[in-house]
């Protein structure tokens, strides 16, 4: 399918003229001939111009891009690019009546010269709208492009967030796993707690040498080891002064004030107790001993002046122990139970007779033991 001379469209092989020179090929329309009527020697406007005449006067110059093209109608010229002036079109029709009869019959069929500026104006319009629906064609394509472009950063920021769902699904199990185990934080608590028992139980252990005597009143020129001598005396024990490594008042100093009693009377404050350290813990365990086995030592008894009092000799705990070992009386008395002692500075509690001895280390043991509201 070849393009027309004339007007620069493509034009059918059965609607054709041909040039019998040259391989142009033209409408019907364009040259004003139907093709029924065309002579079999027939030449086109360029070929015509180019045979040698007088002077050569009827060669066409190549009009504007914006030529004149033919209507719907045979006889009608429309512009086109690539198409000669109507002008030079009639022209040579007019040379070619000459050599055709038929020719020169359809020379009358080519529109005015004054509907020329109308058709140029049709046919300008019809430029225009090929350029803009050209750019609608570029636009249309970017416009695709931008699509494609949105579509796949769409798609990227799908797959990013399926990413990140399945992250967030896999810290829930794991925290969901992790609150099914025991917690660290317990785990350390419970270390912890292990350990500062461990810790008491050596600094108990540092004491297994050491008594404590509480209940014999204070005096600025008293002796200790001639009230450790007196004592182990009354409970019939002998102790060597080689074998006392040290006696000693324990406890803050209390001066200038008394404890209130009944009544208007008042009471010198408690006395501070004393502790004493021995070499050998035979020794100890002895003294021990003696005074579990008469409990009922007072001051009266050791001759000192004063009121009568109550004296005690028991083993030294840590202050840990001892909080915990007035803590385990006061709830064994409250629970009715019937012996709570210590040894070796271990605390132990018994309901009653032929029942086996619970230890305790802890408040915790004391809560599982007695119940709550005990500590």
């Amino acid at each position: 399918m070849g393009k027309c001379g004339g007007c620069g469209q493509f034009l059918a092989r059965a609607e054709c003229v041909r040039c019998t020179k040259c391989p142009g090929s033209y409408h019907p329309s364009c040259i004003g001939v139907t093709s029924t009527k065309v002579s079999p020697n027939w030449l086109c406007p360029d070929c015509k111009v180019k045979i040698p005449k007088k002077d050569n006067s009827a060669t066409p110059v190549k009009g504007p891009s914006d030529g004149i093209a033919t209507n719907s109608q045979p006889s009608a010229v429309r512009s086109s690019p690539g198409t000669q002036p109507a002008a030079v079109i009639q022209k040579t029709l007019a040379e070619q009546t000459t050599a055709s009869p038929a020719v020169s019959q359809h020379t009358e069929s080519l529109p005015p010269m004054a509907a020329d500026s109308q058709e140029l104006n049709v046919a300008y319009e019809i430029r225009c709208f090929r350029e803009e629906l050209s750019a609608m064609r570029v636009e249309l394509r970017l416009f695709r492009d931008e699509m494609a472009s949105l579509k796949a950063d769409v798609g990227s920021c799908g797959e990013r967030v399926s990413a990140i769902e399945g992250k967030v699904s896999c810290l829930e199990k794991r925290f969901e796993e992790r609150e099914k185990e025991p917690s660290s934080l317990d785990h350390l608590e419970e270390t912890i707690t292990e350990l500062k028992l461990q810790l008491n139980e050596r600094d108990q252990d540092l004491l297994l040498n050491d008594v404590i005597i509480s209940g014999i009143p204070e005096s600025k020129d008293e002796s200790p080891l001639h009230i450790l001598h007196m004592v182990s005396l009354k409970l019939g024990v002998a102790i060597d002064e080689r074998e006392i490594v040290n006696a000693e008042r324990i406890g803050m100093v209390r001066r200038n004030f008394t404890e209130a009693g009944g009544g208007d009377k008042a009471e010198p404050p408690r006395p501070r107790a004393l502790a004493v350290r021995l070499s050998r813990r035979a020794a100890r365990d002895q003294l021990l001993r003696a005074a579990r086995v008469r409990r009922g030592l007072t001051t009266a008894d050791l001759e000192l002046r004063g009121p009568s009092r109550r004296v005690y000799v028991n083993e030294r705990l840590t202050p840990n122990n001892g909080r915990l070992f007035y803590n385990t009386r006061e709830a064994a008395h409250n629970q009715r139970y019937k012996y709570v002692w210590t040894k070796d500075g271990r605390i132990y509690v018994k309901k009653e007779d032929g029942v086996p001895p619970q230890r305790i280390r802890c408040d915790l043991d004391i809560v599982q033991i007695f119940g709550n509201g005990t500590v």
